[in-house]
């Protein structure tokens, strides 16, 4: 694929009379990290929401409801803060080279180790739903927009990181060739190990929005956000199975 050299808009491409523009319209703020497990899900806070905007041939933005928004999708990857070094993949650390003990029948107290020969397994570190396809949705404030909404996303690391969106027109027969034609940016967001986990943040007006409109977005009743001191007992201070949220 070929991306579209501006960080945020696209130019317009030869033979296509429509010129596309991405923006964040609801940033992730924070997530506690999912590990390495395959049942434990953390996503992040708030759900990232991406806009869309269209603009014909003389530059006038198309009515959202005009827009055949089916052959529109947009991906997600993970990046470093400063968008340099591509996060989105990691090595299972359960899978480095490590001394194994090896018993043997005559002397079973004696102990001697071989190293495991078996190559590190790289795994996704962004989980989930990476791939959003477009909704026809109204905002918090009533307006009809494109939208593509990342409510599953989670992340197996702690640190920080910013995700890098990229949109892409599903080719067809009469244009089967596929362009990134655009690109935007999250803000920094941090993931948290599950001792320091502040807590989910209040669901958002344009999340609730969402929600009333029938899209699968868990919506929180009260704010859990607080200044966590572990106990030493204490191995999951933020539990998802949250009474007050309702999906």
């Amino acid at each position: 694929m070929r991306a579209a050299m501006d960080p945020h808009f696209c130019s317009h491409n030869k033979g296509r009379l429509r010129k596309y523009e991405l923006e964040m319209a609801q940033h992730p703020i924070r997530a506690r990290m999912c590990g390495f497990g395959e049942k434990d899900r953390r996503p992040l806070d708030p759900p990232p929401v991406v806009r869309l905007r269209v603009r014909d041939d003389s530059g006038e933005f198309l009515q959202s409801e005009d827009v055949e928004v089916w052959k529109f999708v947009v991906s997600a990857t993970l990046w470093a803060p400063h968008s340099d070094n591509d996060r989105s993949i990691v090595i299972n650390p359960n899978t480095l080279p490590s001394s194994v003990p090896m018993y043997t029948p005559a002397a079973p107290a004696a102990t001697a180790s071989v190293m495991s020969l078996s190559e590190p397994v790289k795994v996704r570190n962004l989980v989930g739903t990476t791939v959003s396809n477009a909704y026809l949705l109204k905002d918090h404030r009533d307006n009809l927009s494109i939208f593509f909404i990342f409510h599953d996303l989670s992340v197996r690391t702690e640190g920080q990181f910013r995700l890098k969106f990229q949109f892409t027109v599903i080719p067809s027969e009469e244009d089967p060739r596929a362009f990134v034609e655009c690109v935007t940016w999250s803000n920094v967001f941090e993931v948290f190990s599950a001792k320091t986990f502040p807590g989910m943040t209040d669901s958002t007006e344009l999340s609730k929005a969402f929600a009333g409109q029938g899209i699968k977005i868990t919506i929180r009743k009260n704010s859990r956000g607080r200044v966590y001191l572990p106990r030493p007992d204490d191995d999951d201070p933020d539990d998802d199975d949250d009474p007050s949220a309702i999906r």
